[in-house]
């Protein structure tokens, strides 16, 4: 129950801070959690669960309000795949954003913390 506390937390706060600050912000919070969250054995999945499902619930939210399934046939007609492929790897992208600050930070803390 706490880690899925921590997952709906951290994913509001990235999807908050992409729609404030940008995709940038993706790797700033998913490493600063990986910083805070050097105890926790999953703060790595976390983080990349979140990235995720941030970017999924803002083209999701996109999609309610916008015209993003034109557009996203019409890029996936450009790069000639399925709109919802290109989908995919959006949030893949966002997930790998995620993982991978997580996973640095998190390994630099430990580099750095007395044995």
């Amino acid at each position: 129950m706490k880690w899925l506390m921590h997952l709906a937390g951290l994913t509001l706060v990235i999807a908050a801070g992409t729609w404030i600050g940008g995709w940038w912000m993706v790797p700033v919070v998913a490493g600063a959690y990986g910083a805070w969250g050097t105890r926790q054995p999953a703060a790595v999945l976390t983080a990349m669960l979140a990235g995720g499902g941030a970017w999924g619930l803002l083209l999701a939210y996109d999609a309610s309000v916008g015209p993003v399934l034109r557009l996203t046939q019409l890029f996936g007609t450009m790069f000639r795949m399925s709109g919802m492929t290109l989908v995919i790897l959006t949030v893949a992208y966002a997930a790998l954003l995620a993982v991978s600050a997580a996973a640095f930070v998190r390994g630099i803390r430990r580099l750095m913390a007395p044995a």
